[in-house]
């Protein structure tokens, strides 16, 4: 991201999340109605506009999904995915979530599960600090919500969390999504190291990436045009199998790693017609 600026994919996914909070009839929703508080006036005027009328929300949403050809549709599924990979693990007794990357996620906002959970979420100071003024009136869900600011190309993950009294030794969820592929390949593997550093065995990480081929040849060069367009740049790309290996390095085994149209198959109306594949999302365990 650009110094001393938040980073405007935060506003672009929140806006997608905004406007899929309930989606057009027949379309998947993602019950996030904290998201439209969060964006700045421009984008929260055109969501709040698209959401007025049905064929309106469905012609942003098809607007918007041949614009980012495809791209666009697989977010909502990927909160979705997250979502219930989250819940799951609440139920299943983890105690402790660290969002890493935060942006304006609003799980803490309107995830009612949270409540015996001590959330950590970790970002640039530029975005907590604009999202940190847009939440102020909003009570959050959790146990504790904890805002740790930090740089991940200067700062480690394991010494921010140690000055917010984090439990190394409790399992934890860790969510990473929408991350990796803008920061520089040394800084992805150092944040996994410092993530399975504080991950007691039992601990749970969602991470989503962007392969190195996609459906299309051509696919690779829009999508860094792309990230330019919004100020930032890919940088870090992997193939299932390396990113596999690069979580076994640092003690999580693979569960599940899969993409948009293995997501749209989950959830209604399971339209994957127009889906592509531009990135991937592995659930992984620390062993």
């Amino acid at each position: 991201m650009r110094r001393n600026r938040r980073s405007s994919t935060s506003d672009w996914v929140a806006a997608l999340r905004a406007l899929y909070s309930p989606g057009p009839a027949g379309l998947p929703s993602v019950e996030d109605g904290a998201a439209l508080s969060l964006l700045p006036r421009s984008l929260s005027l055109t969501v709040r506009a698209a959401r007025l009328h049905p064929v309106a929300a469905r012609v942003m949403h098809r607007g918007l999904g041949r614009a980012s050809l495809g791209l666009s549709y697989g977010v909502p599924l990927r909160t979705l995915e997250i979502d219930a990979f989250l819940r799951k693990s609440i139920a299943d007794g983890l105690q402790q979530l660290v969002i890493v990357g935060a942006g304006l996620d609003a799980r803490a906002y309107r995830i009612a599960e949270l409540a015996p959970v001590r959330v950590f979420e970790l970002d640039h100071p530029s975005t907590q600090a604009y999202k940190r003024e847009r939440t102020s009136s909003r009570a959050s869900y959790a146990k504790e919500l904890i805002h740790a600011a930090i740089d991940f190309e200067k700062e480690s993950l394991d010494a921010v969390l140690a000055r917010h009294d984090f439990r190394v030794d409790a399992p934890s969820i860790w969510l990473w999504e929408g991350v990796t592929m803008y920061l520089a390949p040394a800084a992805v593997e150092a944040t996994l190291a410092s993530i399975g550093a504080c991950s007691a065995p039992g601990s749970r990480l969602a991470v989503t990436y962007l392969p190195r081929h996609f459906d299309a040849a051509w696919a690779l060069g829009l999508s860094r045009a792309g990230a330019r367009i919004i100020g930032e740049s890919v940088r870090a790309q992997y193939e299932a199998p390396e990113m596999a290996a690069l979580l076994e390095t640092h003690g999580f085994r693979t569960h599940r790693d899969d993409t948009a149209t293995d997501w749209a198959k989950r959830w209604p109306p399971k339209e994957h017609t127009h889906i592509r594949n531009w990135e991937r999302l592995t659930r992984a365990e620390r062993i």
